[in-house]
């Protein structure tokens, strides 16, 4: 390494120490490091001093707007302009030039060893010296350092090079701009508004860690080939932790005058209310075609005009401007016409980007996490939070700009009708104005009690944590490594909350909710129950609303948990009822989930699958379109599609929920990727492909012992999936094995589980398969008078009806005689889904008694109702035994063989049934099956 280069790659490291530091520790450390060379600390103070200088740009665009890409923008010392860089840096091997800018060149390069990663390198045209464009180029490195976001180019590397210039390595996007990918990709409107809410997260993401971008536009925000949005070029980004009126670099900070805000322009106050305004043109021209402003970029006093005063075009008023070509293109792009394009962007939409484009910063959203949740409600066809400019506020503005006319116009008004009457009118105002006043202000002093309460709660919350931890000291516990498990700190825990309880009642609730959270993630409902009842009993009105709502929505789970569903609805919809209305969090959509297991296991699927696309909806609003949080979400929605029918839907929302979390965590032992498998699964278990379904359940079942160990109901709820799958497609030995091994996790750990009817149903099928139906009868009958099914009729009606099933096979049809027409006539007045099944055992027993024209007329009643490949292919072999029994062996092939198509088609081709019906069909000959 150079001399010269050594000594630029000390100073930028300095400097990067130096930056964060308060002055007194900054001196300490310039002494410390450049004691014995003056002259690099001079130096290195100049660089220091350069960016705490106020720059004029950072107060206003009062002179001059730059488009900081503009590669004529630096200073003109031709300081290296045009010197291209050596064949690597570091470790990556430049490949070709991208792009120039103001303040540096852009290479693709690629990583010289066996990963080939690739990267964009921007690299600095000068050395750093302290210039305008060397304190934009650092800056933006340290801005890219703290975000790490999936719609944000990742920073991979840094460094200076042989002639002493900066340069940074990104992630490589291969995309197109925003605008021109959709319109190339022919995108839809609503997905228009899907791709753009991509945007927004990251912008959010970079304000939580205080930083405002301030040249978004199409240019900047690419979109790669799978569709994912990448927020480009921090450069003129500025950090809003810094002081009021200038940022930290003091640096000229450019940007494209057809995005900016009036503020921009102006010289007010950047804020992430400036950001919004240019998110708010950037979906203006997603949605459009065009943009909502039209003036001449190299005029300042027209850019000013047009940002600051003038109101956008209407939507539906831009789509139409042009020629009749432009038009048809722009609606071609967007596969739309004039009056759907219309319909779609009218109310609602036209009132959130209103309120995105507002000229005043403070009437915008207050975040872009609020912009973007009113996107996401607008998508999902809820209330928005705007209702875009009033009548009142228009008025006023109008007053403001004619306040002579107005004035008179007054006068003459208050001539005809009476002056008395506008003074009493406007002594009222005044009056209502200072009642107002006055409750904004008891407001504020409520808000500022409530804050320092809910503060001393979280001082007391980590004090209660601090004690509990410290008893894992070998002081405390008297261990030699003071080592802790889980079960025991929730012991020490539950010791103590008796006393705070007591004591401090709301802070008492709040770690109740704690520990019986950490119970119920372990699967002990029972525990977390007994943890949550004292807290019930201590709440009142002036707990928090939210503190209320989560208590009752856990109580609600472990009511769930032996199927008290009676019980738990109401808890569900109380905490439903105290979260309405405010905004969105895990909490209520916590709620709506719990809701909506308890409508399912009630027999309501509509509304429990409605219930959780609010609670998905919500997941979503809250953590975005791609959290974990909003994957597992839709890992439950799954559930519901495929309860509701609706499979291909089903499973690809399983999948999908697969295909992120084993993105996120390989085949890691994670609960959010054994949670998806499971659903996976269960949905092509749902939709006639058991075989399929093993897979995604042997994967999980021992991810699921490695993070629940298998003695947990956890580990239970993997056997039991795992189980109906191998049963229902043939595998009987170790179908039964597994469901009996989860039955006996269940009663030990949740004896009323309700997942224990399904297994007894599980078992119950093998058995009879195999040539055990006395087995199966016991088993169902000690289950159905035991422990019978609660909540959902459904269950115990499919049990009922395989019990009486198998007492036919058992040789006891006497019994069946007298239960299954009652039960028949039961289920064709409620309408319940397992009228189906019903009448295939009631038709069994008939051609078992010879009456083969009453068996006939149940089948028939079948054909009408829509059923799984499963049940039409038992229908349709017992039409083949039918026929058989009839004399019809034409009528018994044919049939025979529809049966094993079917059973093929279900993935049951290794059932006995199966084996029936294809020697039936005269495929094979037969072996000892099921039924008679």
């Amino acid at each position: 390494m150079t001399d010269d280069r050594a000594r630029w790659l000390r100073l930028s490291q300095l400097f990067d120490q130096a930056i964060d530091l308060d002055p007194s520790a900054r001196d300490a450390l310039l002494d410390a490091e450049c004691a014995d060379d003056p002259a690099l600390r001079e130096e290195l103070q100049r660089m220091l001093d350069a960016d705490a200088a106020n720059s004029a740009f950072d107060a206003g665009a009062r002179g001059i707007i730059t488009r900081h890409d503009d590669p004529h923008d630096g200073d003109g010392d031709g300081d290296g302009d045009d010197d291209a860089p050596a064949p690597r840096l570091g470790p990556w091997r430049i490949d070709a030039e991208l792009g120039r800018g103001g303040m540096g060149t852009v290479h693709a390069a690629h990583r010289d060893d066996d990963t080939a990663q690739r990267a964009a390198i921007k690299r600095l045209r000068r050395r750093w010296d302290g210039s305008i464009q060397a304190q934009r180029f650092l800056q933006e490195r340290r801005i890219l350092a703290v975000l790490s976001h999936p719609n944000i180019p990742r920073l991979l590397d840094n460094g200076i090079d042989e002639d002493g210039r900066p340069w940074f390595a990104l992630e490589y996007i291969d995309g197109s701009p925003l605008t021109a990918w959709a319109d190339a990709q022919r995108l839809p409107l609503r997905e228009r508004v899907a791709l753009f809410g991509q945007v927004c997260e990251a912008v959010q993401h970079a304000h939580e860690h205080f930083v405002v971008h301030r040249d978004l536009k199409p240019a900047n925000i690419l979109v790669d080939r799978d569709g994912r949005a990448k927020v480009l070029d921090f450069g003129v980004a500025k950090r809003m932790d810094e002081d009021a009126g200038s940022t930290r670099t003091g640096m000229f900070a450019g940007f494209t005058p057809e995005y900016a805000a009036p503020e921009q322009i102006t010289g007010g106050a950047i804020s992430a209310a400036t950001d919004v305004h240019a998110l708010g043109v950037v979906l203006y021209q997603l949605l459009t075609g065009r943009l909502p402003f039209v003036f001449a970029v190299d005029d300042l006093r027209a850019a000013a005009e047009a940002i600051s005063t003038q109101p956008p075009p209407r939507l539906e008023q831009a789509i139409a401007t042009g020629s009749d070509d432009e038009v048809a293109t722009r609606l071609r792009e967007r596969r739309t016409d004039t009056r759907a394009f219309r319909r779609f962007v009218r109310g609602d939409l036209g009132r959130i980007l209103q309120t995105a484009l507002a000229k005043e910063p403070q009437r915008r959203y207050a975040s872009v996490r609020a912009f973007a949740d009113d996107l996401q409600r607008f998508l999902e066809a809820r209330p928005v939070s705007v209702s875009g400019d009033t009548f009142g506020y228009r008025a006023g503005k109008f007053i403001r700009r004619n306040r002579l006319g107005v004035a008179m116009g007054a006068i003459a008004v208050l001539a005809l009708v009476g002056g008395a009457t506008g003074i009493v009118l406007q002594t009222r105002q005044a009056r209502v104005e200072a009642v107002r006043a006055n409750l904004e202000a008891q407001r504020a002093e409520s808000e500022a009690a409530r804050a320092e309460t809910e503060a001393g709660r979280a001082i007391a919350s980590r004090d209660f944590l601090f004690e509990l931890l410290g008893r894992g000291s070998p002081e405390s516990s008297g261990s030699r490594h003071g080592e802790i498990t889980v079960g025991e700190a929730l012991a020490l825990a539950r010791e103590r909350l008796d006393e705070t309880l007591r004591e401090d009642p709301h802070l008492g609730v709040d770690l109740s909710w704690l520990i019986a959270s950490v119970h119920v993630s372990l699967g002990e409902h029972e525990r977390a129950r007994a943890v949550l009842e004292p807290a019930l009993d201590v709440m009142s009105g002036d707990t928090p609303p939210l503190v209320r709502a989560r208590v009752h929505s856990l109580y609600a789970r472990t009511l769930l948990s032996r199927e008290d569903l009676e019980a738990a609805e109401p808890h569900a919809r109380s905490a439903i009822a105290l979260l309405e209305g405010g905004a969105p969090d895990d909490a209520h959509a916590a709620a709506h989930e719990t809701l909506s297991t308890i409508l399912f296991m009630k027999g309501d699927d509509a509304a429990a699958l409605a219930e959780q696309q609010r609670a998905t909806g919500l997941y979503v609003a809250v953590h975005g379109h791609d959290s974990a949080r909003a994957n597992n979400s839709r890992v439950e929605l799954s559930y519901f599609l495929a309860m509701m029918d609706r499979h291909p839907e089903a499973i690809g929302t399983a999948q999908a929920a697969v295909d992120a979390f084993s993105r996120l965590h390989g085949d890691a032992a994670h609960p959010d990727l054994t949670h998806a498998l499971w659903s996976l699964g269960y949905t092509l278990h749902a939709a006639d492909r058991p075989r399929d379904a093993l897979v995604p359940l042997r994967r999980a079942l021992p991810l699921v012992g490695k993070i629940y160990t298998a003695d947990s109901t956890k580990f239970a709820r993997s056997l039991q999936l795992l189980a109906l799958s191998e049963i229902e497609a043939g595998e009987f030995d170790p179908g039964v094995a597994h469901a009996r091994r989860a039955e006996a996790l269940y009663r030990r750990h949740a004896p009323g589980h309700p997942l224990l009817a399904f297994l007894a149903i599980a078992i119950a099928d093998a058995l009879t398969a195999q040539g055990d139906p006395a087995g199966a009868t016991a088993l169902l009958a000690a289950h159905l008078r035991d422990s019978p099914p609660k909540g959902n009729p459904d269950v115990a009606y499919r049990m009922q009806i395989m019990l009486e099933r198998a007492r036919i096979d058992a040789g006891q049809a006497a019994e069946g005689a007298q239960t299954l027409p009652a039960l028949v006539d039961t289920l064709q007045a409620s309408g319940s889904s397992e009228l189906p099944g019903a009448l295939l055992a009631e038709a069994y027993r008939l051609r078992l008694a010879g009456e083969l024209e009453s068996a006939g007329s149940r089948l028939d009643a079948i054909d009408s109702v829509t059923a799984s490949n499963g049940l039409r292919a038992r229908l349709a072999l017992e039409r083949a035994l039918l026929a058989g029994a009839d004399g019809d062996a034409a009528a018994a092939a044919r049939h025979g063989r529809t049966s094993f198509d079917l059973f093929v088609a279900a993935q049951m081709e290794g059932r006995p049934e199966a084996v029936r019906a294809r020697a039936l069909a005269g495929m094979e000959a037969t072996r000892p099956a099921a039924g008679r």
